[in-house]
């Protein structure tokens, strides 16, 4: 069952599909959220089993189904060794990497947090066009106190579409650092689940 949670919390938004209408903040995170010069709103949240909780969140313009970027926040109760977690999701990563040469991550590590940045994407099914390509930057905490213990992670998600590959491939290029930097400065939220 430790596993199974596991691999729920370290799924990525790839290939998402909005099965959910009632939104509810579980963790009492005060939004909206301000990130990267954008205001991101909750707009999916997710409590599939007492120890798991997901929450997305997009700014007003953009859809859950073919967003630019998007904010992630789950939570998992728990006794966890944070480098394990980290581990865990770079072995999928490496996997995935079998079969996608665009598959990249990098490992950073301050104060105790992981910083995972890495680019996935979806690509045709004779492998000769790229339909998504998709980095994220997850920001894994540990929290040590109370009824809140557990993993903590604060994600930003961006995507590029075939009709703006060519800018998000040049963006992430000139702007690597810049999105790492954003994410790992900001202040986390404190949550208190309901």
């Amino acid at each position: 069952m430790k596993f199974k949670i596991l691999i729920l919390l370290l799924t990525t938004p790839l290939l998402y599909v909005n099965a959910q209408n009632k939104v509810s903040d579980y963790l009492n995170v005060p939004g909206p959220i301000k990130l990267n010069q954008k205001e991101y709103t909750l707009v999916w949240s997710s409590h599939p089993n007492e120890n798991y909780f997901k929450q997305e969140y997009l700014s007003s313009n953009e859809n859950v189904n073919k967003y630019n970027s998007m904010v992630l926040i789950d939570f998992i109760k728990g006794d966890f060794n944070l480098k394990d977690i980290v581990d865990q999701k770079v072995t999928e990563l490496q996997e995935m990497k079998k079969n996608n040469p665009v598959v990249n991550y990098q490992i950073l590590e301050n104060n105790g947090e992981y910083i995972l940045d890495f680019l996935i994407s979806e690509n045709s099914k004779d492998g000769k066009e790229i339909l998504i390509a998709e980095r994220n930057i997850y920001r894994y905490k540990l929290i040590n106190e109370g009824k809140n213990k557990g993993i903590f992670l604060f994600a930003m998600s961006e995507r590029g579409y075939p009709e703006n590959m060519d800018t998000f491939f040049n963006n992430l290029k000139s702007n690597s650092t810049q999105l790492i930097e954003t994410v790992g400065n900001y202040k986390l939220p404190n949550i208190e689940i309901k």
